[in-house]
């Protein structure tokens, strides 16, 4: 008889029957379920409530089949840049993610037929072995583990394929089915978040409850308990984490880069730099409160804006204008996903590069800021 995938042997059983297959020691160094803020999403129209809960910190998103688009794109890289972790199962979304999808057929691998549960639907599909080859810190104590592969079906195919992603850019493979071959399990950092490509797999055989709890505790932004549960390795996403840049495989569109190669002019000894209104340089625009207009570029490689509910992490290509509050008004964020909230810019005194250099002013200076293609 076939076994039926669930994500309920992947998330509601990591205590008790998922951690049953490691010694009492080893399952002790994990924590318990509910302090991983783990949520499953089963369509896009129910992801926006996910990504505003506070208490959650990883989403599985499991819409299968389902197109995300640019505007949902940016509400997910935005909410795993500032330190959260997405899982998602659909190859036909990687490069939504920074990954590269690459597919193949059953006989490409050792499989047998399977129906697994995938965003509340069942999906017929084969099950394989994948290994783990790596040295990251998911992949500690683990050798192969049992995973399910959804039916994909093209135009141009009478027979199903199925998804893996390239190991190419900063894309790290944690399963596959040999060396070189596509990763069936694979991972990024975005920002100072976590992006998962992730197959269903069985916890039972095989390393499969020790992957899947590593997986869990690091996406959680906990380290992972070492080798033999001795000591804890990895560094894990989280608010709190390094801002990675990332190297993805596939380009992430939104947002406009600041394409401006600035050479500082130095001025000379006893030479005063008088403020300009036509300097052309970069594409961003810096409106002082005395009428004056710089344009340049905002030197600035993450901002920090508090809305009263959220603490927002933007980096500059997210920004179309930041507009300055008075002593009776609040500042006003603008993001290239079209939506302005209003709070607090906390990231101060604003850091401008000119043909002069980098100068330095103070917000009570500054009318807005904003990209002059805008």
């Amino acid at each position: 008889m076939k076994r039926l995938f669930s994500l309920i042997c992947l998330v509601v059983l990591t205590t008790g029957f998922a951690t049953a297959q490691m010694g009492s020691h080893l399952k002790e160094e994990f924590h318990d379920a509910e302090a991983y803020g783990i949520t499953i999403v089963e369509r896009l129209s129910r992801l926006r409530a996910a990504l505003l809960d506070e208490d959650v910190r990883v989403v599985c998103l499991q819409a299968f089949g389902e197109e995300i688009d640019e505007g949902t794109q940016e509400d997910i890289l935005e909410w795993v840049r500032e330190g959260h972790t997405i899982w998602f199962y659909d190859v036909r979304q990687a490069s939504k993610f920074g990954m590269r999808g690459q597919y193949f057929e059953a006989t490409e691998l050792r499989t047998k037929p399977e129906d697994g549960v995938l965003g509340g639907d069942k999906h017929s599909g084969v099950a394989t072995v994948a290994v783990s080859l790596g040295s990251h810190a998911v992949q500690t104590g683990v050798g192969q583990v049992t995973v399910f592969l959804p039916n994909i079906y093209q135009e141009d195919k009478e027979e199903p394929v199925y998804g893996g992603v390239e190991v190419d850019g900063d894309t790290v493979a944690l399963l596959q089915s040999d060396l070189g071959s596509p990763a069936l399990i694979a991972l990024r950092r975005e920002g100072k978040g976590l992006i998962v490509f992730k197959a269903l797999l069985w916890n039972e055989p095989l390393s499969g409850d020790r992957f899947q709890m590593n997986l869990l505790e690091y996406s959680a932004g906990f380290q992972v308990p070492g080798p033999a549960g001795v000591g804890k390795v990895g560094e894990p996403p989280g608010p709190e984490a390094p801002y990675v840049e990332g190297d993805p495989a596939e380009p992430l569109t939104p947002g406009e880069a600041v394409a401006a190669t600035v050479e500082a002019k130095t001025p000379q000894v006893g030479e005063t730099p008088t403020p300009s209104t036509s300097v052309k340089l970069g594409d961003w625009t810096l409106e002082l409160r005395d009428g004056t207009a710089l344009q340049g570029v905002y030197e600035e490689k993450m901002v920090e804006f508090e809305t009263g509910t959220r603490s927002l992490k933007l980096v500059p290509e997210k920004i179309v204008r930041l507009t300055f509050g008075d002593a009776v008004s609040l500042d006003k964020v603008l993001t290239d996903t079209g939506k302005e909230q209003s709070g607090l810019l906390l990231t101060t005194p604003v850091k401008f590069r000119t043909e002069r250099g980098v100068e330095e002013f103070e917000k009570e200076d500054i009318k807005q800021l904003f990209r002059s293609k805008e």
